[in-house]
């Protein structure tokens, strides 16, 4: 039987369109590379949309302390005090797998803003909760996602406080989280230096694999692999682990994986100037056993997916050993040197480059 959310937004298109659309873009899935360049030559995607806006922003007379690199934004309220600011938008016609429900879209939704407050190692004190919905509205579409909201608030301690509510063609969901931070706390991407080591808070892959199997509609696939499915229906940001590194004081930089292990690699090597030599790639349990029977890399799910909210952070190596005990999820994948700001995987002594592919809104497949 479906599921609430396959039910109200993909029984039917939207009704302003003359044919179906393909609903639940693939974001974890990978298409021609020749489709894509063809696509990135007649289209813009986010982070050129993004370039080009920002372009306009930065004449503004304040300076931010982030600037637009960052997938939060920071105010300065005082010399000692930071307002964290992030906005994360979900739709429900590209950003909800099948089988999963509404309550499960809504906490997703939180979960995605909570993540990128991970990464900055800062604590969400509130979140604004806009929502569009598709007429007619029931009782208990409303019931759901309520008790999606209100469980990611207690999960990850920050009160909802208010929002907006609208029609549209769509569910769209978009969250707003803000919060506080020392200036001298505060995680930021763009800061490894040469010597550092690279890690991760947990394997990768489990996204990427999941969603083929929920889209197969294999039950006996979902049977085998409960693991893989539950990671894209109950993702789990890292909010503990980013505050236990932040309060180390001894992480040089930190970002969320969300859109793919390589993209956000090449975040950190792009902003801080150096190259980033990926020694081991961290494929979760059981990811491997399903790209052989799929016939897949199992690496290049680990590399490529999206959606895992792991951390990917640097940090020198005298103080790893000090801040591994502290965090036991820890696993060292790498190692930061001199360079432009390039990641390379080195294969005992062989080396090649990781492309700089991830998910990216506007291009319907990774690039």
């Amino acid at each position: 039987m479906l599921t609430v959310a396959r039910r109200i937004y993909q029984a039917e298109p939207p009704r302003h369109q003359t044919a179906p659309r393909q609903y639940f873009d693939l974001k974890l899935l990978f298409s021609a590379r020749e489709t894509t360049v063809r696509s990135r030559k007649t289209t813009l995607g986010e982070r050129d949309i993004i370039r080009q806006l920002t372009k306009k922003f930065h004449q503004s007379r304040r300076k931010l302390p982030l600037g637009f690199d960052d997938d939060v934004s920071a105010y300065p309220l005082t010399r000692v005090q930071w307002l964290v600011l992030k906005t994360d938008s979900l739709v429900g016609s590209t950003d909800i797998p099948p089988g999963m429900t509404l309550a499960e879209a809504a906490r997703k939704a939180v979960v995605a803003t909570v993540s990128d407050f991970a990464a900055k190692g800062v604590q969400p004190s509130g979140l604004l909760i806009s929502l569009t919905l598709r007429s007619p509205v029931r009782s208990s579409m409303v019931d759901e996602l309520a008790r999606g909201f209100y469980g990611a608030s207690r999960e990850y301690h920050c009160d909802i406080i208010g929002g907006d509510t609208g029609e549209s063609t769509d569910l769209v969901i978009d969250c707003i989280g803000f919060g506080f931070a020392k200036p001298s706390r505060i995680l930021r991407r763009d800061n490894a230096k040469p010597g550092d080591i690279v890690a991760v808070t947990g394997n990768f892959g489990t996204p990427s694999a999941g969603l083929r199997i929920l889209l197969s509609k294999s039950r006996a696939q979902s049977r085998r692999f409960p693991r893989l499915v539950r990671s894209v229906i109950h993702p789990v940001a890292r909010l503990d682990v980013g505050l236990k590194l932040a309060n180390s004081m001894m992480v040089s930089s930190s970002i969320d994986s969300s859109d793919g292990l390589a993209w956000s690699l090449h975040e950190i090597a792009r902003l801080s100037r150096v190259n980033l030599i990926v020694e081991r790639v961290p494929v979760s349990p059981g990811v491997d056993i399903f790209a052989e029977a799929q016939g897949l890399s199992p690496e290049e799910l680990a590399l490529y997916g999206g959606e895992e909210y792991e951390l990917v952070v640097t940090i020198p190596k005298e103080k790893f050993p000090a801040v591994r005990r502290r965090v036991h999820s820890l696993i060292r994948i790498g190692r930061v040197e001199k360079g432009r700001g390039d990641v390379l995987l080195d294969r005992r002594g062989k080396i090649r480059e990781i492309e700089p592919r991830g998910w990216e809104h506007m291009h319907s497949s990774n690039h």
